[in-house]
């Protein structure tokens, strides 16, 4: 069907899919950095882009495909944002969509729920969140962060019958496959998802992003958004703060023992672990509170 087409892929703008080859082609938010200083990306035209969560834009881009003699290969998409704009969720009827179109233009849907995998709404998979139950499954998924503990380097790839028949032994191979120190760690982290825990991480999540809210409306306009899904959050901050490198909020928050992380254009991205206390819910709040009161700005010169 498909035979002799151009091949394209296709990824929503601002997301982030990881930094080995294939991956980083699809990674929309990285591209940039990737065009000026390599190489080998100058050339790379296959990406196709729609705008979170444009359903226009998404039957649009596989029209063009069908008139301009394209195939589009596979279609990434991460139900939360973790990078480009973290703590953003997928609606229900975009993800719909894109299983429809996927599947009728004979490309693959890969969920990519490398960060938000557990962390969103203590479940793996995207057809398990809520609103999402009954939807058809993706083609593939895969999990990693949060499933390894944060502490071992273990990634799952998992496949409908469909796509798994696709795939011919001797096309892929892995030194550290399924061995059994990363798959006893992972067995235990899904051994310690009780309902409590599965509660906790959508309660605190909601928890955080009222907090942040609140403190939004505290700061006056040194916190610009506040978005969330589950204990994936996030605070975009006025553009006169620094978010990343030295002498910036990062830094600064880091440094008085807040575990914290930039996203976004100019975010302060949080995950923590996931029985989080009330208390430190209020603790974390308390240390943002301090770092945009008390910490550093740009100067002139880096603000202009």
């Amino acid at each position: 069907r498909h035979a002799g087409r151009s091949v394209k892929r296709l990824a929503v703008k601002g997301a982030f899919h990881g930094r080995t080859e294939r991956p980083a082609i699809y990674s929309d938010s990285t591209r940039k950095a990737y065009l000026d200083h390599l190489a080998s990306f100058r050339d790379e035209t296959s990406l196709l882009t729609v705008e979170p969560y444009s359903l226009e834009q998404l039957r649009q881009v596989f029209a063009d495909a069908d008139a301009n003699g394209w195939f589009i290969e596979a279609m990434f998409l991460e139900p939360v944002m973790g990078e480009g704009d973290p703590g953003r969720a997928v609606p229900v009827e975009f993800y719909a969509l894109a299983r429809e179109l996927t599947k009728a233009h004979g490309s693959l849907l890969l969920v990519d729920s490398i960060q938000a995998g557990l962390r969103a709404h203590g479940v793996l998979s995207v057809i398990d969140y809520p609103g999402f139950e009954g939807m058809e499954a993706p083609d593939l998924e895969t999990y990693s962060k949060a499933l390894n503990g944060g502490q071992y380097p273990l990634s799952v790839v998992a496949a409908t019958p469909r796509a798994a028949a696709i795939y011919r032994k001797g096309v892929y191979g892995n030194t550290m496959t399924g061995n059994p120190r990363a798959l006893d760690i992972a067995a235990t982290v899904l051994g310690q998802l009780t309902p409590e825990l599965r509660s906790n991480i959508r309660e605190r999540g909601r928890q955080f992003v009222q907090r942040l809210l609140a403190l939004k409306d505290e700061l006056g306009g040194l916190i610009t958004k506040v978005q969330g899904t589950g204990l994936l959050f996030s605070c975009e901050l006025d553009p006169g703060f620094k978010c990343y490198g030295s002498d910036s909020i990062e830094e600064y928050m880091r440094e008085r023992g807040i575990g914290v992380i930039h996203g976004g254009t100019n975010s302060l991205r949080f995950t923590p672990h996931f029985a989080v206390t009330e208390e430190e819910v209020e603790l974390v709040i308390a240390a943002v509170r301090t770092a945009l009161r008390e910490g550093p700005r740009k100067t002139r010169a880096e603000a202009a």
